[in-house]
């Protein structure tokens, strides 16, 4: 025989869901992740950020080890200083001590700002604690935060959060696209290759989006901004594949004058494929899809209205060739050898 497609007819009947399985699991594991960051813990930090702004200094004397509500500014020295950089990712730290209480401890700043190179051993600051952790180093007119501060908090994970929502959409869409496509479709095709293509765009720029601008709102628009363009593009690029010719050069309609029959099989939700049915049949009366090439064999007729869409090589099957039609809104595939889709074309006319 000179194509596979009749031995796995019935195989291909059954549908594509558990190809189906797997972007829907990562649209769904995509999307609850973005769902929790951005319901969830971006509106915690925003709320930790304006309460640590609004916070009052303690009145009273300072509690090196507080865990108050109010900012408890305690006075210490400096020990020692450590640049941030060297191996790993490690901060710039102050290693201090705070007045009347226990052995020298580390604190790490954000960056090496103007505070950390004017500083040197023996230096007075004041270390800003609140709700028990050092949030900033405090030193006359300058300030620095340090990497526990709550101040920007939510920016990373509601830039993750924006990123991951595109990213999960497309996937949904390529589940969506995949369970209407009946098994042996190219999976690994344009009407995927570009949806992917602009999720992935959306995702960059929804990642980025909070770390160059200063507000939520503000990096949602930006995002908002960029998905006109990408996806006006990407339908445009779906838009003109579908427009390119069915059949590849060379490649033929031919009217058979008499009935031809040769291997192959048509898959599809439709009546005419059915498994089982691996030889086609191609002749004035149109296509049909029969059990066998013996005379008396069980036959099934392919409407008229079936319409070509284009003509492909089967991915991964060497020798096997499809013609991707539709029947109404259902998607209908012939596979067969390439020698014999001049028959196949010429019949569905």
């Amino acid at each position: 025989m000179r194509t596979g497609a009749g031995r796995r007819a019935e195989g291909r009947g059954r549908g594509p869901s558990a190809a189906v399985a797997t972007p829907v699991a990562l649209s769904l594991g995509l999307l609850v992740v973005a769902g929790c960051l951005l319901g969830w813990y971006v509106p915690g930090a925003l709320a930790a950020e304006a309460a640590y702004r609004s916070a009052s200094f303690c009145a009273g004397r300072p509690e090196p080890e507080g865990t108050r509500e109010c900012l408890d500014a305690v006075p210490g020295t400096v020990v020692a200083k450590e640049p941030g950089g060297g191996r790993g990712p490690r901060l710039p730290g102050l290693r201090w001590a705070a007045d009347g209480g226990s052995a020298a401890s580390w604190v790490r700043l954000e960056e090496e700002g103007a505070l950390f190179d004017a500083l040197a051993p023996g230096d007075r600051v004041r270390v800003v604690r609140w709700r028990g952790e050092e949030r900033a180093v405090v030193a006359g007119p300058l300030r620095q935060e340090t990497s526990a501060t709550p101040v920007d908090g939510h920016r990373l994970p509601y830039a993750v959060g924006l990123g991951l929502v595109p990213l999960g959409g497309v996937f949904g869409w390529v589940a969506y696209g995949w369970a209407r496509r009946p098994e042996g479709a190219a999976r690994a095709s344009w009407l995927v290759s570009v949806p992917m293509g602009c999720g992935l765009v959306l995702g960059v720029v929804g990642f980025f989006g909070p770390m160059v601008t200063d507000g939520l709102l503000d990096a949602l628009l930006l995002s908002v901004g960029a998905a006109v363009p990408v996806l006006a593009a990407g339908v445009w690029l779906l838009r003109w594949r579908q427009a390119r010719p069915a059949a590849p050069p060379g490649i033929l309609p031919r009217l058979p004058g008499r009935e031809r029959s040769f291997p192959g099989v048509v898959v599809g939700a439709v009546p005419y494929g059915a498994a089982g049915f691996g030889t086609l049949v191609a002749g004035p009366e149109g296509l049909a899809v029969a059990a066998g090439a013996e005379p008396g064999a069980a036959r099934l007729p392919v409407p008229r209205s079936v319409a070509v869409v284009r003509v492909r090589p089967r991915a991964g099957e060497a020798g096997d060739w499809v013609v991707e039609c539709r029947d109404g809104e259902r998607e209908v595939l012939v596979v067969a050898a390439k020698e014999d889709l001049p028959w196949i074309l010429g019949a569905l006319q």
